[in-house]
Order: structure tokens, then C-alpha cells, then sequence
């Protein structure tokens, strides 16, 4: 999945908008590959089939088995990130489908 991330990167519009404005953020890098982090996050594209899978593999995980969105979100974003990414892991955002 990390790797689908990193390769959807080079496709994604708001990425790029992102990367073309470096040098005006000071949140975001580029590494040795030419992959967008937020800090130590991975910068997940606007693509929602990819969304849809890292949020279903994060439900599905042992420790966050009826942990609440909440607690979900909070470990989701310790390692990736994307605009509007609390609103989709909260209830009201994306429907589950697992």
C-alpha cells in the first residue's frame, strides 16, 4: 500500500501544486526519491480507492480492532497525511466498507 502511495504521488494534481510551492512551505519535502512528506508523514493523493484501503487496513490492524475514530485517526496521522484527512476517518466522512 505504501508503495501504491508513493507511485500515486507522481499522478496527483494537489501533489504537485504542493511540490511546485516548496520553497512557500515549510511544512512539506521532498526526499531522495521525489516523494512528498508532511514532516515525518507520508503525503497520501486525492485518489479515494487509495483513502478507502489504508483506512480499511488501519480498521483492520489488532490494536485498533473498536478503537474509535477518534483513537483511529490519531494513529493514522502519526504516519500519513491528507487535506480533509480528519474529517474522512471521523464518522461523518467515508463510508466503511471492510
Amino acid at each position: 500500500l505504501i508503495s501504491r502511495i508513493k507511485e500515486a504521488q507522481k499522478e496527483d494534481s494537489e501533489i504537485w501544486t504542493i511540490v511546485e510551492n516548496l520553497n512557500k512551505q515549510v511544512k512539506f519535502h521532498l526526499d531522495e526519491d521525489n516523494v512528498l512528506w508532511q514532516g515525518t508523514r507520508l503525503v497520501v493523493p486525492n485518489d479515494a480507492t487509495l483513502r478507502e484501503a489504508l483506512l480499511t487496513e488501519a480498521h483492520s490492524l489488532p490494536f485498533s480492532v473498536h478503537s474509535g475514530s477518534t483513537k483511529m485517526y490519531h494513529d493514522l496521522k502519526q504516519y500519513f497525511w491528507w487535506s480533509g484527512m480528519k474529517r474522512d476517518v471521523m464518522p461523518s466522512g467515508l463510508l466503511w466498507i471492510v
